[in-house]
């Protein structure tokens, strides 16, 4: 028995870490040599965008955005401002979309323009929800559209996606059209738009097609800031005429089941998609600043492959590009959509939902609240991380099925920075590791107290984070956001799971450190604190400046909502989805009528006639709305199930979703014969939105199993197998809605 359990012993040593110091040594950064690129703007009020070699600039300030793509021709009109406000509140600031051109020149010499096709409303509906917009015009574009995107008579052309005459002359149709559709609509006109991406993948072609498209299109008065392709296609890049945008997917809709374990959880170099191009540049790295067009936050399923988003591999991913210095984010896809009939791409669905944070029918998924978290921290400490180098392991892991070696990365400016820890990785489970960080600097040594690294997670940690004229020394806690009204500086952190937070201060001279809650050892200038039931710290610094440093568990986290009302900023933690638009917040709850929020700071009434109750750091408020009845009606029949859905619903509802189990192949929802969408099955429920279908009545079939589908469990499979194509259960779940006025 005892030499069991001393073998336990060792083997949980073994696979912890415990006494292994991890030692990052930041001595010998090399100083930044910062290049503009010849691309920059000024809009009509002065505000300006420029880019160098490392990061992007606005108003002269570090910039770091976040990009999301939403395919404005696959969301109803109706829709877009709803979808582009969940955008924005979820920490986007630029919405990224396709222009596809078969979308558009639906027969040789005819346009279409509308409805939601209707470029131009979509631009100014991004513009009114307070977005930036960067457009990818092709000509070829691919996005699972029928021939990447070309018209069937474009497809034919021998010379398609080169310098041939021909071909030339129909992309100056294209981009002619474009031109007039975004007329006035860049950001030095006052418009949203302020990037344009050439073409996609351009991998085998030549480098001067790059060129003579971007020449068609300045031709035509398309003149956004910021010129792009993806980092995959061959161009010129002495000329500096393009940036280009990276792309990497933890789940691959192209490979079977969704694809294997991946490098791309191991902070490593530079490439298009790590295993298939690894090392494959097709242009000099440090002329450009790091960048994504294409960060996965799902990907779409096929007839042949299938698999689930688990929302904390997605939140790693994108951890580990912010930590390889990645300094623009651009999700595909961030909101799904729906394919436009008879314009799919063979071999896939006809829904794009895309499995994105926010789906085809606008549900927020629990991606979006795990990137939400990612994207705070990038919106409120960008400024300085923009400009951080990135500090690689002394000896990185390299290898994706090693779950024992600790992986990280830093990045650092002036001995400020932000350690990335990994402990997830797609395909295969983390086990818990204790981590000892020693930081080396050049004039100091910074000892981080032992703390568990639960699987599964992949928290950020700062050292010499700046507060005022304070200094965090360290944090064992994720900072996530901050806010500043006037001579108040509120800073949020993330408790990491299962770890008490613990931090050193330094503070300057006459300040003054409130520590209830918290065990406190001082020296000198210096604090040590380890929280023993205390959730939040407070200084009063000399120059009269407070600090508030909360503590949060991580559901707390992912519930935090940030507004800016007239200058003014809060946080707000809500269980609802919450959107904000001009003096209006919404709450949005899926089957739950009673809503609470707790606003930071406690000092403003943020809603006019709530109720509310005050504590030292938040306003608590509560309220609830009435359940009623959707009056959806649903009607089994032996050849389909057949959903009858109101006109309207009462105002207290914004949508209702059906949940529905089902054993099958596909689930496929049709008005009459048209198929309007589908779902393939992956063992989750289908959570169909029936808003777009008020006053109709829509059928639901499953069609058998294909037994050459990939990346399901196999008990799942054969049960699929084993049972007649059936719809098992429709739940009906209304989404109660809120509009509360600000003061």
């Amino acid at each position: 028995m005892k030499r069991s359990l001393f073998f336990a012993a060792v083997l949980f040593l073994a696979q912890t870490g415990v006494g292994q110091i991890t030692t990052i040594d930041i001595t010998a950064v090399p100083a930044a040599k910062l290049e503009s690129l010849p691309m920059e703007g000024k809009d009509p009020v002065g505000n300006q965008l420029k880019v160098n070699n490392q990061f992007f600039t606005k108003n002269d300030k570090a910039w770091f955005p976040v990009m999301g793509e939403m395919h404005y021709n696959r969301v109803p009109a109706k829709e877009w401002k709803e979808e582009l406000l969940k955008m924005r509140a979820a920490g986007i600031t630029i919405v990224a979309s396709y222009v596809f051109w078969n979308e558009h020149e639906t027969s040789r010499g005819k346009w279409d323009w509308e409805g939601n096709r209707d470029l131009r409303k979509f631009l100014l509906t991004a513009q009114e929800c307070g977005l930036y917009v960067w457009l990818r015009i092709g000509p070829w574009s691919h996005g699972e559209q029928l021939h990447g995107g070309h018209p069937e008579y474009v497809h034919k052309m021998k010379g398609k996606r080169s310098n041939d005459p021909e071909y030339v002359k129909a992309v100056f149709r294209l981009f002619e059209q474009i031109g007039r559709e975004t007329k006035d609509l860049y950001f030095i006109n006052g418009g949203p738009i302020i990037g344009v991406q050439l073409e996609n993948e351009y991998a085998s072609g030549k480098a001067e097609h790059i060129s003579v498209l971007k020449e068609i299109a300045v031709g035509h008065k398309i003149n956004p800031v910021y010129w792009s392709v993806t980092a995959n296609t061959v161009f010129n890049d002495e000329l500096q005429e393009v940036i280009p945008l990276q792309g990497a997917y933890p789940y691959r809709g192209w490979e079977a089941g969704g694809g294997k374990a991946t490098k791309d959880f191991l902070y490593g170099n530079d490439q298009w998609i790590m295993t298939d191009a690894l090392g494959k540049l097709y242009y000099e790295l440090d002329k450009f600043p790091k960048g994504l067009c294409e960060q996965g936050a799902g990907s779409q399923m096929t007839f042949a492959n299938r698999f689930v988003v688990e929302p904390h591999v997605v939140e790693a991913h994108l951890q580990n590009q912010v930590g390889r210095g990645m300094n623009l984010v651009g999700y595909y896809m961030f909101k799904g959509g729906t394919q436009t009939p008879g314009l799919k791409e063979p071999g896939c669905p006809e829904s794009y939902d895309f499995q994105a944070p926010i789906s085809e029918f606008g549900l927020i998924r629990p991606s979006y609240r795990y990137l939400k978290i990612l994207h705070h921290f990038i919106n409120d400490f960008g400024e300085q991380l923009a400009p951080m180098h990135t500090v690689e392991a002394a000896n990185p892991v390299t290898n994706e099925l090693d779950s024992m070696q600790l992986r990280y990365i830093t990045r650092v400016k002036d001995d400020q920075g932000f350690i990335f820890l990994c402990n997830t990785q797609v395909r295969l489970n983390m086990p818990d590791k204790e981590v000892n960080l020693q930081i080396r600097l050049k004039n100091e040594q910074i000892e981080f107290p032992s703390f568990l690294l639960k699987g599964q997670t992949s928290p950020v940690l700062p050292f010499n984070l700046k507060l005022g004229t304070a200094t965090l020394k360290y944090a064992v806690a994720q900072p996530f956001s901050k806010i500043q009204n006037g001579n108040h500086l509120q800073v949020f952190f993330q408790n990491l799971p299962g770890v008490n937070p613990a931090l050193s201060l330094q503070l300057p001279e006459h300040a003054v450190i409130e520590t209830p809650g918290w065990k406190r050892t001082q020296v000198n200038d210096r604090y040590e604190l380890v929280a023993e039931g205390g959730n939040m710290v407070r200084l009063k610094l000399s120059d009269g400046m407070t600090v508030s440093l909360h503590f949060m568990q991580r559901s707390e986290a992912e519930n935090a909502w940030r507004i800016n009302k007239n200058g003014a900023e809060f946080m707000i933690i809500t269980k609802a989805d919450l959107l904000y638009s001009k003096d209006t917040l919404q709450f949005y709850q899926l089957n739950r009528h009673a809503f609470s929020a707790r606003v930071y700071p406690s000092d403003r009434i943020l809603f006019q006639d709530k109720k509310s109750t005050t504590t030292a750091s938040y306003r608590l408020y509560n309220w609830m709305v009435k359940p009623v009845n959707a009056n959806v009606r649903i009607k089994k029949e032996q050849a389909a199930t057949r959903v009858s859905i109101p006109a309207a619903w009462p105002s207290s509802i914004n949508n209702v979703f059906l949940k529905i189990q089902y054993s099958g192949n596909a689930a496929v929802a049709s008005l009459g014969s048209r198929v309007v969408t589908d779902n393939l099955f992956n063992g989750t429920d289908w959570m169909l939105g029936l808003k777009r279908f008020g006053g109709k009545e829509i059928s639901l079939t499953v069609t058998p199993w294909d037994e050459k589908v990939t990346g399901i469990a196999d008990y799942l499979a054969a049960t699929a197998k084993k049972q007649v194509p059936v719809i098992n259960k429709v739940e009906i779940l209304p989404v109660y809605q809120v509009r509360l006025r600000l003061n």
